[in-house]
């Protein structure tokens, strides 16, 4: 494990003196949600500065939008990887419908008013980059999303066929970075805020999350660079943010990327905590939550936290690697869901693999 393991940045002096800023406007015996908590220690400084400004400016106002997040969306954030739909909002999936929408532009401030919330792009989707998703003809608006086995196949070419980590063959699954459930949008300028995709831009530089999603949209989540061939139980750990993966370096040819794999074992949780509590993801892990552990089958060498694994490809145009961005997202939201307990063994989970009959 290095310095740049999963608690790099609860280091930041800058972070420290930024939260406790934030403490102090808000009040001294001021606590707050899991969710709100692990985001803060996991935010963009400059939007961390917004955050603080703004609580100066209207403590009350940032403690409700700090409630509504926790109570109404239940964090927009996680790991749901569910291809069925569930009672209880999961942490992927918002609590809300969600409507199509064409690709966001970035938006100007961090807590917009009605008049300048960002506009939708003004083009379509391509039609191209969208052949594996339906228009459902329901009232909702939402697409009917359908796999493409063509993106499958070429992920299972791509991964020769074994999990990337553990270097198992057959049974593998043929994993989503970036979850096939949420292969839709929210219209931002309905609910310009209480989105996935809004909550996002408050704690995350508008250029990162840009970034992330133009990485997903328009080409949607049935694209070979969205998927990732994992064993069955690497799949079902990564779905419940048991490990992430960091992204590291790609080659200049775009046919080696070099991750790191880190456990992600927080200590137990209360409800609540207070804002300058430190979260715990320590670096150099042997397993996961519940004595969960990964060993690679060629060696028979347990996978440890900071292990690093070189993903590679032949083709990188036609079976292009894993996305830095979409990696970056999960490297951020998988430490968010594991630091505020977000991800749960939901009762209707199933593996998102294409690859069962």
């Amino acid at each position: 494990a290095s310095a740049d393991g999963p608690e790099v940045e609860f280091h930041d002096p800058r972070r420290k003196e930024l939260l406790q800023a934030l403490k102090d406007a808000l009040g001294d015996d001021t606590t707050i949600g899991t969710t709100v908590w692990a985001c803060l220690w996991l935010s963009d400084i400059d939007r961390l500065e917004k955050i603080v400004a703004w609580a100066k400016e209207t403590p009350f106002h940032v403690s409700a939008f700090f409630d509504t997040i926790e109570l109404s969306t239940r964090v927009h954030i996680g790991t749901d990887r569910s291809r069925r739909s569930s009672a209880a909002p999961s942490p992927w999936r918002p609590s809300s419908p969600l409507q199509p929408l064409t690709p966001l532009q970035p938006s100007t401030i961090l807590h917009p008013s009605p008049s300048q919330q960002p506009p939708l792009s003004q083009q379509p989707p391509a039609q191209s980059s969208l052949r594996s998703q339906r228009r459902n003809n329901g009232s909702d608006g939402q697409l009917a999303l359908s796999r493409n086995k063509a993106a499958t196949n070429m992920c299972c070419e791509r991964d020769q066929r074994k999990c990337v980590l553990v270097k198992a063959g057959e049974p593998i699954n043929v994993a989503h970075i970036y979850p096939f459930s949420m292969g839709y949008e929210v219209d931002p300028i309905k609910e310009p805020r209480n989105t996935f995709w809004g909550t996002l831009r408050y704690f995350w530089s508008e250029e990162r999350v840009d970034a992330w999603h133009n990485a997903v949209f328009p080409s949607g989540t049935e694209v070979c660079y969205n998927l990732i061939c994992l064993s069955p139980d690497a799949h079902a750990y990564w779905g419940r943010a048991y490990f992430a993966f960091k992204p590291i370096s790609l080659s200049e040819d775009k046919k080696r990327l070099v991750v790191q794999f880190y456990w992600l074992t927080p200590p137990n949780r209360a409800s609540t905590v207070e804002i300058l509590q430190v979260p715990s993801l320590p670096k150099d892990s042997d397993r996961g939550p519940n004595s969960t552990m990964l060993f690679n089958h060629e060696t028979g060498e347990k996978i440890c936290s900071g292990h690093a694994l070189s993903l590679t490809t032949d083709d990188p145009v036609t079976q292009p690697l894993p996305d830095r961005r979409l990696l970056e997202m999960q490297w951020f939201l998988h430490r968010v869901t594991a630091i505020s307990g977000a991800a749960e063994p939901w009762d209707n989970f199933r593996d998102d693999s294409d690859d069962e009959d």
